[in-house]
């Protein structure tokens, strides 16, 4: 008869002797491995067999316990190679580990799951029910609430009435006649603004970009053979040039507008001055 080892996640699943039993038919040892959270059952269930190993989780951390087992499945794969091995867990964490074992090593090596006896899922329907059944009355007491809206409607329709009478009974007074001045008064202030100086605008902007221009032009011929002869020395000095008006929109139409006026002539990486 082999041996057969079970090696249970007691922080995942928690099941009887008698379940372990129905799990894994025939095991000859169990290894226990449980955390602080389940001293006192993992103990007790230690004390009905004289083959089941408590192993306590040592110290904390993600997965902690997961580590134990998985090296516990190494050390008694090792001492027992022709064993069966049966890890009593859902965490399907372990599957990976598990097929590695069996279909590369040659391990006899297999996951249980284990589901309790309880069943949580005819509780959780029962609340479904009465959920559905408290929601059946609203729509019908919203439909009272309009029907209710609809029946004071009719009573709103006095107000609009008088309003119409109050709307008949201005035409007739002529002291209103004032405001109509007051609004002349205030169309012939707003047409009071000059637009005539955004149409200057435009020409004192053209003239300024001149004036750059020519001062920039000027300034080039004045360096004489000290002009940069490499495009990006020339365009840092160009951007000097242009101080605070420098933007790379200025500066592509700066260097546009003195290669259409032959006053350089950009061939590659070169500068060449006319």
């Amino acid at each position: 008869m082999k041996e057969q080892h079970v090696l249970l996640d007691y922080e995942n699943v928690q099941p009887t002797l008698e379940q372990l039993a129905k799990l894994s038919p025939g095991f000859t040892d169990v290894w226990l491995f449980y955390g602080p959270h389940q001293a006192k059952p993992a103990q007790q269930l230690a004390a009905t067999h004289e083959r089941v190993t408590p192993v306590p989780r040592s110290g904390k951390g993600p997965n902690a316990l997961d580590f134990h087992l998985s090296f516990y499945l190494g050390y008694v794969a090792a001492r027992h190679p022709d064993a069966q091995l049966v890890v009593i867990a859902n965490d399907q964490g372990y599957d990976p580990m598990i097929e590695h074992a069996s279909k590369v090593l040659g391990f006899h090596v297999k996951r249980v799951g284990f589901k309790s006896g309880k069943a949580p899922v005819a509780t959780k329907a029962a609340p479904a029910k009465k959920a559905a059944a408290a929601k059946g009355p609203a729509p019908a007491k919203k439909v009272a609430g309009t029907k209710a809206v609809a029946q004071k409607a009719p009573v709103k329709k006095t107000p609009a009435r008088k309003a119409a009478t109050a709307k008949a009974v201005t035409p007739a007074v002529p002291v209103k006649q004032a405001p109509a001045k007051k609004a002349s008064a205030k169309k012939a202030a707003a047409k009071a603004p000059t637009p005539a100086k955004k149409a200057t605008s435009p020409r004192s902007v053209v003239t300024s970009e001149a004036k750059t221009f020519d001062r920039i032009k000027k300034g080039l011929a004045k360096m004489g053979d000290k002009r940069p002869h490499k495009l990006k020395p020339f365009l840092r000095h160009l951007e000097s040039m242009l101080g605070q008006a420098s933007t790379p929109a200025a500066l592509e139409a700066l260097v546009r507008k003195l290669a259409q006026q032959n006053v350089v002539h950009i061939a590659g990486d070169l500068v060449l001055y006319s």
